[in-house]
C-alpha cells in the first residue's frame, strides 16, 4: 500500500508540474509543441509495450478489433484536443483556468455516469455538483468571462475517460495505438511547418530542440507511474489523490508563473473546492460502509 502511494503520487506530481515544463516552450507555437509531444511519446510508449507481454498482447488485440480501433480513433482526437488546449493555456498564462478543468473532471464524470450509464446520484453527489456549478456560475458573472479553457479541458478529459471506459485496452497500450493512428497526420504537419519555414525545431536553438524531444518522455512517464499505482491502491484512493494534480497546477500558475488571481476568481474556485470536498467525503463514506444504503 505504501509503495502504491509513492508510485501514484509520483505520476500525479509529474502531471501537476506540467505547466512549469510547457512554460519553457512558450516561445514555440502550441501546435508545434503538440505535434512533437505526440511524436516523441512514440518511442517511449513502444519501449514500455515491448517490455511487457501483456501490453504487447493488448496492442495486437486492439489493432485486430475494428470496434476497439474505432473507439481508439475517437479517443485519440479527444486527447489530442485536451493536450493542445492545455499547451496553449500555459503559453498564454491561463494555467489557473486550465486547472479548473481538472478540478471539475471528477464531477463531470459523475454527470456522465448519470447521462450515459443511467447511474443514480446520491444526495451528496447532488450537493457536490451544485456547489461546483455555483462556483463556475459565480466565476462567470463576477468576472464577466466564460472560463472556456477550464470547461474545454474538463469536458475533453472527462470525455476521454468515458471513451476509455468502453475499451478493453489499458492506458499505455491504448495511448500507443492512439499515437500510431495520428502519426501520419503528425508527420505531415511537421513536414508542412518545415516546408513553410515556420518550424522552430532544428531552426531555433539546441535547448528548444531538447525540450521538444523530452516532451515525449515527460508525457509518458507519469502515465506509467499512474497505471502502476492504480493496480496497488483502491480506486477510491486513486480518485481522491488525483486532486494533487490540479492543486499543483493551480499553485504553479499563481505562485510560480505569476498569473493574476483576484477575489472573484477565488470565490468561484472555493465553490468548486467545496463540491470536491463533499464528493470526496461521499466516496470515503461509501468505501467505509459498503453495505449501507446510499445517502
Amino acid at each position: 500500500m505504501n509503495k502504491g502511494y509513492a508510485v501514484i503520487l509520483t505520476g500525479y506530481i509529474g502531471w501537476g508540474l506540467f505547466p512549469l515544463y510547457w512554460a519553457l516552450l512558450a516561445h514555440v507555437p502550441a501546435i508545434e509543441v503538440l505535434l512533437h509531444r505526440m511524436l516523441w511519446s512514440l518511442p517511449v510508449l513502444l519501449l514500455l509495450v515491448i517490455l511487457s507481454q501483456r501490453r504487447r498482447s493488448q496492442v495486437k488485440n486492439a489493432l485486430l478489433s475494428w470496434q476497439e480501433l474505432k473507439w481508439l480513433a475517437f479517443s485519440s482526437l479527444v486527447i489530442c484536443l485536451n493536450w493542445g488546449i492545455y499547451i496553449w493555456a500555459v503559453a498564454n498564462q491561463r494555467v489557473v483556468e486550465a486547472s479548473m478543468g481538472y478540478f471539475l473532471t471528477p464531477l463531470l464524470n459523475v454527470l456522465a455516469g448519470v447521462i450515459v450509464f443511467n447511474e443514480k446520484l446520491t444526495r451528496l453527489n447532488i450537493v457536490a455538483v451544485l456547489f461546483a456549478a455555483a462556483g463556475v456560475a459565480y466565476y462567470v458573472f463576477a468576472t464577466a468571462t466564460i472560463p472556456w479553457i477550464g470547461l474545454a479541458v474538463g469536458l475533453s478529459f472527462a470525455s476521454y475517460g468515458l471513451m476509455r471506459k468502453q475499451m478493453k485496452t489499458n492506458a499505455v497500450p491504448g495511448l500507443l495505438v492512439e499515437i500510431l493512428l495520428l502519426l501520419p497526420f503528425t508527420l505531415a504537419l511537421i513536414a508542412w511547418l518545415h516546408f513553410r519555414g515556420e518550424a522552430m525545431f532544428l531552426n531555433h536553438d539546441l535547448d528548444t530542440d531538447l525540450l521538444l524531444i523530452l516532451g515525449g518522455p515527460i508525457t509518458v512517464i507519469p502515465l506509467a507511474f499512474f497505471t502502476a499505482g492504480t493496480r496497488m491502491l483502491p480506486m477510491t484512493t486513486v480518485g481522491i489523490l488525483f486532486y494533487v494534480t490540479p492543486s499543483l497546477q493551480f499553485l504553479s500558475g499563481v505562485l510560480l508563473l505569476g498569473e493574476a488571481f483576484d477575489l472573484n476568481k477565488l470565490v468561484g474556485f472555493i465553490g468548486i473546492w467545496i463540491g470536491l470536498a463533499v464528493f470526496s467525503y461521499s466516496l470515503l463514506a461509501r468505501r467505509d460502509a459498503p453495505d449501507t444504503a446510499a445517502v
